[in-house]
This record gives structure tokens, sequence and C-alpha cells, in this order.
């Protein structure tokens, strides 16, 4: 029998030998590679409906392939870079096994990010969680909250305070208005004109620009040239002219910076989105300094991200009925219980869950103050002054406070009554140098609506199932950010504007989740196998 040899494609002599690869992706991509993860996510929802073609060319992309691409490197390294996904492409296999060994440029990818991907991204994020809580057990009744502060891709001293910003415009106008009234003499005596310029207190931008448009006319009437640069000897009504126009620029300066301030107390120039915030961790040798950035609040069931709130706001407090909003747009449901920390704890959040069934798992400020035992050095405390069986609240010398006026505040979203208490018997007390310092005795400030919602957080806090849930609090919602800063690095972002920041943000919430759904996946494959 003889055997067939295969025919020889080099010689002998041949110093470099041809390598001949037959790369199937299909066979060479094992089989639990969270590439196939991202494909069955993304297979099982109707990408279609994101993804624009309308404005693609001939050199164009599949946007399926490029997103599914873009999905998978944020699920890998927690960021990627246009340039990273552009080499990936080309050096590592499962890029290639999802892009169908098509290599797109970082242009490319920048290109479909920015026009091809129809935002909004949250939308996207929403249908691949519905997908994973179809094929994963995900108990949406519990939503663990907690926020962050990401690093604005921003320059650090081009920022602006609001207060400053006040306070220098005022001075301006200030200086404005002794302008014109210097000009007003010189109108009066030196043109000899019967007309006067008024002066006013509040500030009247368009008023300015007025001015300075009458003495160009004036200038321009008696054929008064106009002198440019130093040197120059310029006529006098020019100079005022010049000093009113550059008292307008500043003017105008100040009013757009308040316009992009509206409720915030600053903002960056390289990034008008981002706010000025406290942060843990700063370059200048751990100092803590105020630093441009975003406040980034995330809802966790289960260990996925369920939703996220991008804000300029740096207090988490007025982030939570916003957030809540969010959620219920996504998901047209409520969960039943939201747990989170002293940092959302108001009486406008309280009243807020009331409303919509949502059981009372909001830490407030005084919380852990109020477990304190009583001891000879807090019991002048406010919170240490206990009622008794008739209702009355009795000082640490036993003495009853007296209720004195009773008012509606109107000045959170929602009403509340606030009461007055003031003890009467304070004149001859022995305690009262320790007590308090007034003339007309210890007075406190209380509001029954705001102490039962307080005794209701405690009672479900304390309780055997509270214990449980602020237990996993902060496992997971904690342990979410943890994971995006200090596994994956993810500490700055990199793009800038709000809507940038977003869509970055659910990018990251995005590969988390499959990363998070392909784990759980094969370890329950791996627990029904039978065991050896």
């Amino acid at each position: 029998m003889l055997n067939i040899l295969p025919e020889k494609d080099y010689n002998t002599y041949q110093t470099i030998l041809p390598l001949q690869f037959n790369l199937s992706f299909q066979n060479d991509i094992a089989h639990d590679d969270i590439s196939r993860t991202v494909l069955e996510v993304t297979g099982g929802i109707n990408l279609n409906k994101y993804i624009d073609f309308t404005n693609r060319n001939t050199h164009g992309y599949n946007g399926i392939y490029m997103f599914n691409t873009l999905i998978l490197a944020w699920a890998l390294f927690g960021y990627a870079s246009t340039r990273k996904l552009e080499e990936l492409c080309r050096t590592d296999i499962r890029f290639m096994f999802l892009m169908n060994n098509y290599r797109p440029s970082h242009q490319a990818f920048h290109r479909f990010i920015h026009d091809d991907l129809k935002m909004p991204i949250d939308k996207i994020f929403t249908e691949i969680n519905k997908y994973i809580e179809n094929h994963d057990t995900v108990d949406t009744s519990v939503l663990y909250l907690d926020g962050t502060k990401f690093e604005a891709n921003a320059n650090k001293m081009t920022f602006v305070w609001k207060k400053a910003t006040t306070k220098y415009r005022s001075r301006c106008w200030e200086k404005t208005m002794k302008c014109i009234q210097r000009l007003n003499h010189y109108i009066k005596n030196d043109l000899e004109l019967s007309m006067l310029f008024s002066v006013y207190h509040e500030i009247r931008l368009d008023y300015l620009i007025d001015v300075c448009d009458w003495i160009e006319q004036y200038m321009k009437d008696h054929s008064i040239d106009f002198k440019h640069g130093k040197g120059q000897r310029k006529h006098e009504i020019q100079r005022f002219y010049d000093e009113l126009k550059e008292y307008a620029l500043k003017m105008y300066k100040y009013t757009l910076h308040l316009d992009i301030l509206e409720e915030r107390n600053s903002f960056s120039k390289t990034d008008p989105d981002a706010t000025f915030m406290h942060m843990k961790y700063d370059y200048y040798n751990n100092t803590v300094v105020f630093k441009p950035g975003y406040n980034v609040q995330m809802g966790v069931s289960s260990e996925y991200i369920r939703h996220i709130y991008v804000s300029c706001d740096a207090n988490d407090m007025k982030t939570y009925v916003p957030f809540m909003e969010g959620y219920y747009d996504a998901y047209k449901a409520y969960p039943s219980i939201v747990s989170a920390d002293a940092g959302y704890g108001s009486y406008d959040n309280y009243s807020y869950n009331s409303i919509h069934n949502i059981r009372q798992y909001l830490k407030y400020s005084g919380y852990e103050k109020e477990k304190e035992k009583k001891t000879k050095r807090n019991q002048f405390k406010s919170f240490q002054m206990k009622e008794n069986e008739s209702g009355e609240i009795i000082c640490p010398a036993g003495h009853a406070f007296t209720l004195v006026s009773s008012r509606l505040d109107h000045r959170s979203v929602y009403p509340r009554i606030n009461q007055k208490y003031v003890n009467e018997h304070c004149g001859e007390c022995p305690l009262r140098s320790k007590c308090t310092k007034a003339k007309n005795g210890r007075t406190l400030n209380r509001s029954r609506d705001v102490e039962k919602y307080h005794k209701e957080v405690r009672e479900n806090i304390e309780s055997d199932e509270g214990k449980k849930i602020m237990t996993q609090r902060s496992i997971q919602a904690e342990g979410v950010f943890a994971n995006l800063k200090q596994d994956y690095g993810y500490t700055r972002l990199r793009r800038r504007g709000e809507s940038g920041v977003k869509e970055e943000i659910f990018l990251a919430a995005i590969g988390y989740n499959i990363r998070k759904y392909h784990k759980h996946k094969h370890r329950q494959k791996e627990e029904k196998l039978p065991q050896a």
C-alpha cells in the first residue's frame, strides 16, 4: 500500500517556511467564553431600535458587531478607549470573532459611538437588565442604593464659584454706575446737552449696552474718530465708551457664569456641567480638596446594577427622588424596599416613600447618636430628652417642656408641622449652666411628622430582616463601586459634558452586569454537574 504524502510547498534550502493557520472562530472560541455571553444577551434584545444605520456609508461596519465588541471590552477591562478597541480587533481572537474578522479603526469606533449609536443609552441598559432578569434570579423587590463621586475630565484650576461671581458682578455694576455718573457730568458741562442717563441700583445689562450704543452713535454724528491702541490721544467721550464697554463685557461674562451655575455653587470652565466636589482621594498628597466631578447614584439588586442617575449636585439627599422617578420610568414599578445610608434620610424622601408604598429603610443623620447610652455627658442633648407616658418631653432635671408655638413649614416639597417647646423651670434649676446658656431657658424644636418617620426607620432597620438588608446594602451597593474603582481602576471619567458622562457610565454598567451575569450562569452550570 502506497503512502501518499502531501505536496510540499517549500524547498530544502528555503530559510523561511510558510505557516498556514486555518482559524474557525466558532470552533476556536471556548463555549464558556464571555464573548459568547455578550452575543447571547445582545441577541436577546432588539438593538435595531437603538442603532442607526441610515447614515452609514460604503466603508461602514455592521453596527451590531461594533456594539458587541464595545460591550465586550467594557466587560473585560472596565473601560476601553477607541484606540484600544482598534488594537483588540487586530490581536484578540474574541474580538475578531465578534467583528467577524473586520478590523475597524479607532475613528470608525468614534463615529459609531457618536453618530450611529442612538441615545439614550439608558434604554439599552434597561433592555439588557430585563433580559438578565428573565434568565437569572433577580430579587427586584429590594434595591440597595449608594452614591459616589467620579472625577471629571476637567482642569482642576479652571473653577468658577457662585459666591465669588455674585460678589464681582455687584462690584462691577457699582463701578459702572459711577462711570455713568461721571459721564452725566461730562455731558452736562462739556457737551452742554440736557439729557442725562439714569443710575440704577439693580443690574440691567441691556441698559448698559444702550448707553454704549448712544456714545457710539454720538461719535459718528459728530465725526469723532475712534482711536485704537495704547499711546493714542483719544477723545474724552471715547474714554467713557472704552471703560463702559469693558464693564459690559465683564457683566456679560458674570451673567453667563450665573446662568450656567443655576442652583450649583461652582463649575469648571473645561467642563461646565462638572461641579467641584469634596472627594476622598486627591493628587496633592491626599489632602482632600475640591475637584470637578459628577455625583453618580447606583441602585443594585441581586448584585446587578438596576438603575443609574448622574447628577451635578454634590448632595445625595436631593438625588433620591429623581433617581426613583427614573427607576419607575424604566421598569414601570417601584421596589418594595430601598435601603440607603444616612445621606438620603430627609422628610421629603420619607414622604415620597410613603406615597409610593416603599418601606422606610433610609437612615437619618442622627440615627447612630440616638443609639448611644444616656450618660452624664450627653444627657442634655435634645435626642436624649424623651417623652413620658403623658406625652410630655422631660428634661434631665425632671421638668416638662411647654408647647409655645406650632407652624406649618412649606420650605420643603412636602409641608410639615414644626413645634417649639420652652422649659419654664430653668430659672432656679441647678443644672441650667450645663443645659443651656439662653436667657429665657432651654428650647426644643420638634416635628412630630419627622419623628414618626424616624421611629418607623428604627423599627425596620433594627428588625432581623432589617439587619440582613443593611448588611447586604454595604456588600452589594458599596461593592459595585469598589469593583469599578479598585479592581478595574475606573476612578476618572474620560468624556466631558453630562450627556457624554451618562453614556460612559451606562456603558460601564452594561459591562459590569454582563460580567456578573456570565459568572452567575457558569456558576449555576457547575453546581448542576454531578459530583465525581
